[in-house]
């Protein structure tokens, strides 16, 4: 098992440090959305940070297409609300306006199941300028089909020797922010490059499959997350207004571990700060 995290620890995150993890083994008693309800991940996640518990995800009950794209399920945007990708592409920025096709979208709109969905799909949620900004956007968002059944969110020093694990997150403050990105780029000099915000990204995509490419590179970059909107306001009464996302590969966690002694994590500028309250 990984030990509790030393990073954590030093920088006063009291929230659990959370790894995601691609198994075929379905664990027991562990957090889990119904088939066919739609459900934000992200309340699952924030459960494992608050409270330590484990969470599991397949494919027929992640049922939220940006939050299948997120974990790695491929990209179903058949299931989304908007039906297919250029509806999707529609909805994520101005709507009906946008279409291309207004009549295929206008039929969209009028299958709806609530007000609530017809004036989101009427307006567009607008993150994203216009669907030709959005066909960009899924161009260069990773694309993951995970092979294992089962994607499992845990604490950190609940993950056994073995275990496939593709992300590892903190959630922290603006503070703990400043020294995790300190940290990430302790041993490389880096100051540009060695981080990255996901920003347009959803919460889920941020921790889960943008983090899952920079594992991947030979120089991999931590990811900067919860600038989703949705998000934010899906985890607020859990997790709290002041906090985001930082999640990294295993190897670039094993090498932030090993570089808290000794670091700045030490020293009283960092306990001052820590400490203040």
């Amino acid at each position: 098992m990984l030990p509790r995290s030393e990073i954590a620890r030093a920088a006063g995150i009291t929230l659990n440090p959370v790894a995601i993890v691609w198994t075929d083994k379905k664990p027991e008693k562990a957090l889990e959305f119904k088939p066919g309800v739609w459900s934000c991940t992200m309340w699952l996640f924030a459960k494992v940070a608050k409270e330590g518990k484990t969470a599991v995800f397949s494919r027929d009950t992640t049922t939220c297409a940006g939050g299948a794209m997120g974990l790695g399920f491929g990209r179903p945007l058949d299931r989304h609300t908007a039906r297919n990708e250029e509806g999707f592409c529609s909805f994520l920025s101005n709507g009906l306006e946008g279409a291309t096709d207004k009549k295929a979208y206008q039929g969209i709109i009028s299958q709806s199941f609530d007000a609530h969905h017809t004036k989101m799909l009427t307006e567009g949620e607008r993150f994203l300028k216009s669907p030709a900004v959005v066909r960009k956007f899924l161009a260069n968002l990773p694309v993951y089909d995970a092979k294992e059944g089962y994607i499992v969110m845990k604490p950190v020093h609940e993950v056994e020797d073995g275990e496939d694990v593709r992300s590892i997150v903190f959630v922290a403050n603006a503070d703990q922010i400043a020294a995790l990105s300190i940290l990430a780029n302790y041993g490389t000099g880096n100051i540009r490059d060695g981080i990255i915000v996901a920003a347009g990204a959803a919460g889920c995509q941020a921790i889960g499959v943008c983090t899952y490419a920079e594992g991947e590179s030979a120089t991999p970059r931590a990811v900067v997350g919860l600038t989703d909107l949705s998000a934010r306001r899906n985890v607020r009464s859990t997790l709290g207004k002041d906090v985001l996302t930082f999640s990294v590969p295993l190897a670039l966690y094993r090498e932030m571990e090993k570089n808290v002694p000794r670091s700045f994590l030490e020293l009283d500028l960092w306990k001052e700060l820590r400490d203040s309250g």
